[in-house]
């Protein structure tokens, strides 16, 4: 710990000491005036100087490059401005060195610049070593507690086993207790059903008493249901948005059931078993919300394009209208409960989706020239109503949902009956697969030339960037039974 300590302190001084003599040097310097540049001249970016004119942060590359002056000071803006060639970005005098006229100043601002990043990267190895010796230091103490507790859990294993053998002993001797009990019972019982025995043949008479026990037999009674029913709650389709994405939202749906069962029940039982079929039809809706941050590039006849496409706030609401066609086991008891579970076939019918996006942004940087533009036509724009879109999502042809309903019957006299309960359906086995080739919810659907810019396509967040979708819902069923008894 202390090499760590020592290198640590070694490094913050020489950090603090190049700190006090670049403060140094930039206080004795004098200032540059835009009279000592002239066009075309040759500067250099001195190697404290971090922002352009603009205010933007510069890359690390503008310091090891040369670059030419193409405007002095500027016309309407930045009159105090210099306009470097190549990076198109405007600095002020005071930031650069003109090399044709001080080529030594020049020269020493590129090796101070180039002893800085030594420095850094001396510091930045120190740190590491630290860091290391740091590590080593804890696993060696994870590593002695991992063998006090081997022992500790060595010495409660042998414990254990004491008391088990111990237990089992007993719980042995208890059974061969009860053992000897149950022989004795056993025997007693016997002693006296034989002396009943022997009483009764002593005084039974000569003829024999037949006696005829008879048994009404069993009946079975069958039944035909039909229902209407009507149910709703809280749905949703479960997004698997992984890392792009970012919530999906509960929603609603509401189901208008036309069922079909029969039952089967034997006389004296209090429980009818029977099979439920049917159509349902009706809409489920959800949201999700997340934010887009996407790069991909375009190859066009110029060179390539490195887009970066962001937006802070994403909201797309899904809906789904769609048929159900259940298979469910059902059970009925005479008191009035009832239970159905089983497989529920969903065939989606319409899938409608409306989205909008919140403040999107296109950047593009052209590589051939060096060049970023933000947001500008060239890279085509994203209007308000390309933001607010609307359209059809790819729903599956074919979804199968596990259901479960349990409620209560009240019973008329006509034998008619009116029942509420509660539901669930969960996505047992979903189809709902929306794999994409697309490289984001923004997309460059025509690149840009020369004579027009790019379009730009907005696409459904539920077909773009959602690996698969399932459904569930929950919620109150009112339903009304006719029934008809065979």
């Amino acid at each position: 710990m202390k090499n760590v300590f020592k290198t640590l302190l070694i490094a913050s001084c020489l950090c603090y000491a190049a700190v006090a003599v670049s403060a140094q040097e930039a206080e004795s310097a004098p200032k540059a005036t835009l009279a000592d540049f002239h066009v075309g001249d040759t500067v250099v970016i001195k190697k404290d100087h971090e922002r352009y004119l603009t205010g933007e942060k510069m890359s690390k590359w503008v310091y090891n490059v040369e670059h030419t002056i193409l405007q002095v000071g500027g016309i309407r803006r930045h009159q105090e401005g210099i306009l470097l060639k190549g990076i198109y970005s405007w600095v002020l005098p005071d930031d650069i060195i003109n090399k044709t006229t001080h080529p030594e100043e020049a020269a020493a601002n590129q090796e101070a610049k180039a002893a800085a990043e030594r420095q850094a990267e001396e510091q930045k190895e120190a740190a590491q070593e630290a860091r290391q010796d740091s590590i080593q230091a804890v696993k060696d103490s994870v590593k002695d507690a991992k063998e006090e507790a081997a022992r500790q859990d060595s010495i409660a294993r042998a414990e254990r086993a004491a008391a088990l053998k111990a237990y089992n002993d007993s719980v042995e001797q208890t059974r061969q207790d009860s053992i000897a009990m149950r022989a004795y019972r056993d025997s007693v019982a016997q002693a006296t059903r034989d002396s009943l025995r022997k009483v009764y043949e002593e005084t039974k008479d000569s003829q024999e008493a037949i006696y005829v026990i008879t048994q009404k037999p069993q009946e079975i009674f069958n039944c035909n249901r039909f229902t209407i029913g009507l149910r709703g709650g809280a749905a949703s389709l479960m997004q698997n948005t992984e890392k792009k994405m970012g919530n999906w939202h509960v929603g609603w749906d509401v189901m208008l059931d036309l069922q079909y069962a029969h039952y089967w029940k034997k006389f004296g039982k209090k429980m009818q078993y029977g099979l439920l079929v049917g159509v349902s039809a009706g809409f489920t809706r959800s949201h999700l919300e997340s934010g887009v941050l996407d790069e991909f590039d375009e190859q066009t006849t110029s060179g390539n394009i490195h887009y970066t496409v962001k937006a802070q706030n994403v909201k797309e609401y899904d809906g789904q209208l769609q048929l159900e066609v259940p298979l469910m086991f059902s059970m009925i008891h005479e008191n009035g409960f009832f239970m159905n579970i089983g497989p529920r076939f969903a065939l989606p019918v319409y899938s409608p989706y409306n989205q909008k996006i919140t403040q999107p942004d296109i950047i593009a940087y052209f590589e051939e020239e060096g060049v970023t533009v933000p947001n500008a036509m060239i890279t085509g724009q994203v209007s308000d109503q390309q933001a607010d879109s609307n359209g059809k999502w790819k729903a599956s042809t074919l979804n199968v949902i596990l259901g479960a309903e349990l409620g209560y019957e009240f019973t008329f006299k006509n034998k008619n009956s009116l029942g509420i309960g509660v539901y669930g359906n969960y996505g047992l086995y979903s189809l709902y697969k929306n794999d994409t080739d697309n490289k984001s919810l923004i997309n460059i659907a025509e690149v840009p030339d020369a004579n027009k810019p790019a379009v730009v396509n907005v696409l459904s967040a539920t077909d773009t960037y959602a690996k698969g979708v399932g459904f569930f819902d929950v919620g109150l069923k009112l339903a009304y039974h006719f029934n008809w008894w065979k």
